[in-house]
This record gives structure tokens, sequence and C-alpha cells, in this order.
């Protein structure tokens, strides 16, 4: 099950906000660490050792896309403001800590314009309407974008830019080992090699 989930203290009512393809297999992990005191999360620890893990419950909010985990779980934490350590246990976790620092509204807003067709802000856009208008482009410029449009080989196409949100989400994705390198280069519109990177932390070593 792909989605979003939440751990819920039931003596305090705290909740631990996260997201996973394999929701299940995602709970049976987090039990493990905790059972065996090696979460990464020193807050939620601290809770499971106090309280014992018959108070807390494991809970599915809501099913979803892939392409969507990222954006609804940082929407979730802050519905139930599980970024504040009276209401939450995200606050001491390093990966949702640097997202909710980086997750802005405009990166939000970049990211749902991967969806495609009717449901991307440019579609049906021609003119002085479009983001392109007027825009001068050189010989060269206009040979690699013909060559894109004719099958040329992934090393060759244009890559989109990828955001740090979109790198950490990849190594999520991944390290479930529910998606291949070959599935999340066409996700995310990269070249499996850049994934490969990614995964490796060639590139982006400085993010979780």
């Amino acid at each position: 099950m792909i989605g979003i989930y939440k751990i819920v203290n039931k003596v305090n009512n705290k909740v631990y906000i996260g997201s996973a393809t394999d929701i299940k297999k995602r709970w049976r992990d987090h039990r493990w660490y905790l059972n065996h005191n090696k979460h990464h999360n020193s807050h939620l620890q601290l809770s499971w050792n106090k309280y014992g893990k018959e108070s807390f419950d494991f809970l599915v909010i809501l099913e979803c896309e892939i392409i969507n985990l990222l954006t609804l779980e940082l929407e979730t934490i802050n519905k139930f403001n599980a970024f504040d350590n009276k209401f939450g246990y995200n606050v001491n976790d390093p990966e949702h800590t640097f997202l909710n620092r980086k997750h802005t509204e405009e990166t939000k807003q970049l990211l749902s314009f991967k969806k495609l067709g009717s449901k991307n802000p440019m579609f049906g856009k021609t003119g002085d309407k479009h983001h392109n208008f007027n825009l001068i482009m050189s010989d060269e410029q206009k040979l690699k974008i013909s060559k894109s449009k004719s099958g040329v080989p992934t090393n060759k196409r244009n890559y989109s830019k990828l955001k740090p949100e979109d790198v950490i989400n990849i190594r999520k994705l991944y390290n479930e080992g529910n998606i291949t390198q070959l599935e999340l280069s066409k996700l995310y519109n990269v070249s499996d090699g850049t994934i490969c990177m990614i995964i490796n932390r060639k590139r982006w070593k400085n993010l979780p």
C-alpha cells in the first residue's frame, strides 16, 4: 500500500507522520528499530521507551500515487502540527526537519507542475501567453530540441532539474525496495545514470 501513515501515542496523543511505498513493511521497520532502541528519531524513541509499545497505534491516513508522496506527507505533517514538539514527533527527525526548512510554497507549486496534460498550468497556452514566447534560440539549441524529439538515447535527452526534495524522495523510495532505478528515472524524467549517482551519494552528498 502506497500512502501516508501515522504512529500515535495513545497516552499523550502525539503523532509521527510518515510515507511509504509499502506501509506495512515500513511499520515493521519502525517497530524493529524502536524495539532495539536504534530508531533514527530520538524523540519518538524516548517516548517508546517510556510508555511501551502497547501505548502506540500504527494507522493509515491516506493512499496516494508515488509522485505525490512527498507533498502529501508534508501537508499531513503540517495538518497534525507534527513539527511542533507539543503535538508531534517529526520535530527531531533529520529528514523531515530538512524538508520543513526547504519545502516552500514556491517549491510545492513547482512540484505540482510535473503533472501532465490539462493539469499543467502551461497546457493549451500559445502565443504571448506561453512562457517561451519571444524566446530566441541558437541553431545548436534548435538541433538539440529536434534530437530530443526523435528518439535519441537516454543519455542525450534533456534532463529536468531536480530539487532537494526530489533527491530525498528518490533515495527514500529506492531504499524501500519497491521501485527500480529505471522506474525512478522515468518518474522524474532524468537519466538512470543520474538516479544511480543520487542513490550511491556521488551527487547531492549533503542531503539526507
